[in-house]
């Protein structure tokens, strides 16, 4: 699946499941609010009650935080090479050389420059899409993810 799906999960296991495969990591159990999430799939999960609108949209909240962390991160060093690119016309042969020349010019910190910017922009983009697919699904009446 999706890593918001693999995210979602993790967030919504439940210690008291027979399965194991559901209950939560190790890990988990130290941090508060990691675990524990009720979602369309409650009952699959082994919860007791459905979840309430307010519980749905903080799980959808904070995984699009992280779908959009997870996007930032693996676009970042390709961003920061498109825009060398565009700023030096002519210099580089591709993004391999554009690449390398981040590299050796800022080291590894150069391929997440401006991080904080590239980050508000997918944030809420992934929160407003992630927010409005659940809320369709929902008067589809189809489950949610």
């Amino acid at each position: 699946g999706e890593p918001r799906d693999e995210v979602k999960d993790a967030l919504k296991r439940n210690p008291d499941h027979p399965d194991p495969s559901k209950r939560p990591a190790e890990w988990q159990l130290y941090v508060p609010g990691s675990y524990g999430w009720r979602d369309g799939d409650w009952r699959a999960m082994g919860h007791e009650a459905a979840p309430h609108e307010a519980e749905k949209l903080t799980l959808v909240f904070l995984t699009s935080v992280a779908a959009g962390l997870a996007i930032t991160i693996t676009t970042s060093p390709i961003t920061n090479a498109r825009t060398h690119i565009m700023a030096h016309p002519g210099r580089f042969s591709g993004f391999p050389s554009a690449l390398i020349h981040v590299g050796r010019e800022y080291g590894f910190r150069g391929y997440f420059r401006g991080f904080a910017a590239q980050w508000a922009r997918f944030g809420p983009y992934a929160l407003v899409q992630f927010i409005c697919w659940e809320k369709l699904r929902s008067v589809a009446g189809l489950p949610g993810i």
